[in-house]
């Protein structure tokens, strides 16, 4: 999922001149084509008052799915500059994307305490689902990639974070122009169940592995 959402960032922020980005500056066809999904996707506005909560105040929001599943579920967001990217948030994405190790080591060490602690056979089931989504991910990479632009900015991609459904990832970088940033979220807690796997393309179910 990791590899998707890279994907779809860095053919939205290419879009990002124009002083009022529009949503059609992304287009079906090359989503689908870049993230190596053998089908049609379909692009869809999105309210921005839930996504406002966890991502800054969005210009506009569009959700990216397909007809029968198999593409999942990724929104897309361009939101004001420093929006997201704070000077606390980037610092703390620099730091984990250059210390991997460190990073997931800390995460896995919070989990099993978590887990530990827990009173609840439910909640002690649910942080040692977390820990094996963490052994997954690190599996692959890094949890956090720092993303070095054409413009010669910096984005990143992470792993936001774990709840009932499973980790949710997101690509967050910045316009060429400094004015805005796009945030690509997904995973399978966005996703919810409805995904299914396509058996037509091998390359694009490795890439929504990675």
């Amino acid at each position: 999922m990791m590899r998707v959402v890279m994907t779809i960032g860095l053919l939205a922020v290419a879009g990002l001149a124009a002083a009022q980005p529009p949503p059609t500056l992304l287009k079906a066809a090359r989503i689908a084509k870049a993230a190596n999904f053998p089908g049609a996707v379909e692009i869809e506005p999105e309210p921005t008052s839930e996504l406002s909560k966890g991502f800054g105040k969005p210009v506009w929001a569009i959700g990216i799915t397909s007809a029968d599943g198999a593409f999942g579920h990724a929104a897309v967001l361009v939101v004001g500059h420093g929006s997201f990217l704070t000077p606390a948030m980037t610092e703390g994405l620099s730091r984990a994307a250059a210390q991997p190790q460190q990073t997931a080591d800390a995460i896995r060490t919070d989990l099993e305490g978590q887990q530990q602690r827990a009173t609840l056979a439910t909640d002690r089931t649910r942080f040692g689902e977390q820990l094996a989504e963490l052994a997954i991910i690190t599996a692959h990479g890094p949890i956090t990639r720092r993303m070095s632009l054409p413009h010669k900015g910096v984005g990143y991609a992470t792993a936001l974070g774990f709840s009932a459904g499973g980790a949710t990832f997101s690509a967050v970088l910045p316009s060429p122009d400094g004015l805005w940033e796009v945030l690509v979220v997904t995973g399978n807690s966005l996703e919810g169940e409805g995904r299914k796997p396509n058996a037509k393309s091998a390359a694009y179910e490795k890439a929504m592995q990675e």
